[in-house]
């Protein structure tokens, strides 16, 4: 356990007793525009604490944040703790699903602090900021860039760069439903290197080490151990030998946190709209006292992340795409010339595979339905397709016909097109 000492208890005690239900209610909020990088005008609210703050912070949102109504949750648990609390829309202009710059979100947040900063009854010298997922690297980068962030807090955080993190999520997504197998490589894996070839998953490799081996100010670095988001134990280190040098920093897990702290009440696998209990009181006893070094050791064990190549040049985007014109092109040949199961049970599992494949990325793995052997039914029937494919590929090389090249081309193509994706391996 974190050695907290008397004093950090203390402190918390008598934050949580200053929130106790009956206690003076938070002042209501107020909106303002301030103005983030390249002048793009942000709008926020400013939620203020009952009494005399005793301090102030910017929050920063995840990939999933949009909007100040998406951060409510966590400015009312900063509010009660007697922290005033600014949250602002992320920007429109220069953040998408496939590009974004950190640099850029990283100004974003210091025009942030700056505007909370210029609030009434602010202390300029007392401004942190807080980041979530992302957030949890955008945060850090900012306080590098501005001596005017006081403090950082992030939870939550990957120490691995997105592609990586997001792949090992995936996996614990599949294997929390059943599945197994072949499915378990084709999707997290093998899925998630060819979107970064692709170009579709931005700052697949981001690196938040060098930005926080230069942090220089008081870092609390928290990680729920149901957090099945963003690899805790695997991150939890990589900030610990990160911040060696930075002289006050603490590491924590809140028990029964799921991934940014919610509650959950399947194992980290879903979320409730409120905040694990013990995190406010983390948050209150660190506030309260930001000195020295506190690293906690995880008490549980997760199965490691792992590294993902880039795609060789057979892998890639366009290799894929010349692929796939081929089995199309071939199998609907076939429908035409005499080798219709071929033509059809290729074209069969070539579309169902593109359509499961995309609405696999699209739902972020969830929710495959009745599960059988390991593997979800969708995912059953396109593997027995192939396997028919196969077999009737043969009948029709056992018979030659000169009418055939473009079919028999297809059918060798998806031999190895169909071991690379598993649908012919267990």
């Amino acid at each position: 356990m974190l050695p907290w000492g008397k004093s950090r208890l203390a402190a918390a005690i008598l934050v949580l007793c200053a929130v106790t239900p009956g206690t003076a209610s938070a002042q209501p909020p107020n909106d303002i525009t301030f103005t983030g990088a390249g002048g793009i005008p942000l709008h926020a609210t400013v939620f203020r604490p009952a009494g005399t703050p005793k301090s102030a912070i910017v929050l920063q949102g995840g990939s999933d944040w949009q909007v100040r109504a998406d951060l409510r949750v966590q400015a009312e648990m900063f509010t009660s703790l007697g922290v005033t609390t600014l949250v602002y829309d992320r920007r429109t202009i220069g953040y998408s699903k496939t590009s974004r710059d950190y640099g850029m979100l990283a100004d974003d947040l210091v025009a942030a602090v700056g505007a909370l900063r210029a609030q009434p009854g602010v202390d300029p010298a007392d401004v942190g900021v807080w980041g979530v997922s992302e957030g949890g690297w955008v945060a850090p980068l900012a306080a590098t860039r501005s001596a005017a962030v006081a403090y950082v807090i992030t939870e939550g955080s990957a120490g691995m760069g997105g592609a990586r993190q997001t792949s090992w999520y995936w996996g614990n997504v599949l294997r929390h439903q059943g599945i197994s197998g072949s499915l378990l490589r084709t999707l997290p894996v093998q899925g998630t290197r060819f979107a970064v070839g692709a170009g579709l998953f931005p700052e697949a490799y981001y690196d938040p080490v060098p930005v926080l081996e230069r942090l220089k100010q008081p870092m609390l670095a928290l990680w729920g151990d149901l957090d099945i988001s963003h690899a805790p134990v695997e991150s939890s280190r990589i900030f610990a030998d990160a911040l060696r040098a930075n002289p006050d920093h603490t590491i924590r897990f809140v028990p029964g946190g799921g991934p940014d702290l919610y509650a959950t009440t399947d194992a980290g696998f879903n979320r409730l709209p409120r905040v694990v209990p013990g995190y406010p009181a983390a948050v209150a006893a660190w506030l309260a006292d930001r000195r020295g070094v506190h690293v906690e050791t995880p008490s549980f064990t997760q199965r490691p992340t792992e590294p993902l190549a880039p795609l060789a040049w057979w892998e890639s985007a366009w290799a894929q795409g010349i692929v796939l014109l081929v089995l199309l092109a071939g199998f609907v040949v076939a429908l035409v010339r005499r080798a219709r199961w071929l033509g059809g049970l290729g074209l069969a599992t070539v579309a169902g595979f593109l359509g499961l494949f995309g609405w696999a990325q699209a739902s972020g793995m969830k929710d495959f339905g009745p599960v059988l052997l390991g593997r979800p039914l969708p995912w059953l029937v396109l593997q027995a397709l192939a396997v028919a494919t196969v077999v009737v590929f043969g009948f029709t090389v056992a018979k030659p016909d000169g009418r055939r090249v473009l079919p028999v081309a297809a059918g060798l193509v998806f031999l190895p097109w169909a071991f690379y994706w598993g649908l012919l391996l267990p």
